[in-house]
């Protein structure tokens, strides 16, 4: 029952990313809400489920972005990886080291699409910046998102009928 909980916040995930991530846009950077979700989900579900549910989510983001070859796919099954062997638990005693490695998962994406980017496009002026920018945002949006989930994953609601 847990495991299909989390395909399904994994399916409102997809629609969230699509639907509502522009909303919160911040100088044509649109945050990544699939960081945060598999930061999240790589300490609740063992890696046999966790895996496969990386690769078709990254491939349904790939369908939607079709330019970016695979690249979602790819970032987020080293994503699901690294937390999967390395993570600890999200406590508020642990805040700086939570902090600090969802920013190397945010610097993990953005590196590979920065180096996507150089590949295959001419970089403008102040793209350093942006890609900088970019994963600060993006680490900020996913620690809010990450403690958030915490959160909810803590509260119980029952019905006394």
């Amino acid at each position: 029952m847990r495991y299909i909980k989390y395909l399904l916040w994994g399916i409102f995930t997809f629609y969230f990313q699509l639907i509502v991530a522009p909303h919160f846009t911040l100088f044509s950077i649109i945050p990544n809400f699939f960081i945060p979700f598999f930061a999240f989900i790589s300490i609740r579900i063992k890696s046999k489920l966790l895996f496969p549910l990386a690769f078709f989510l990254g491939i349904a983001l790939d369908i939607m972005y079709p330019h970016l070859l695979g690249l979602n796919t790819i970032t987020f099954l080293i994503i699901s990886f690294i937390v999967d062997k390395f993570h600890m638990n999200v406590n508020k005693q642990r805040f700086v080291i939570v902090s600090l490695s969802i920013l190397f998962l945010n610097l993990i994406y953005y590196m590979f699409l920065y180096s996507y980017h150089i590949l295959t496009t001419q970089l403008m002026d102040g793209f350093f910046l942006i890609f900088l920018f970019s994963i600060f945002y993006n680490t900020f949006i996913s620690i809010v998102v990450v403690y958030t989930l915490t959160l909810s994953e803590k509260i119980k609601i029952t019905l006394n009928v």
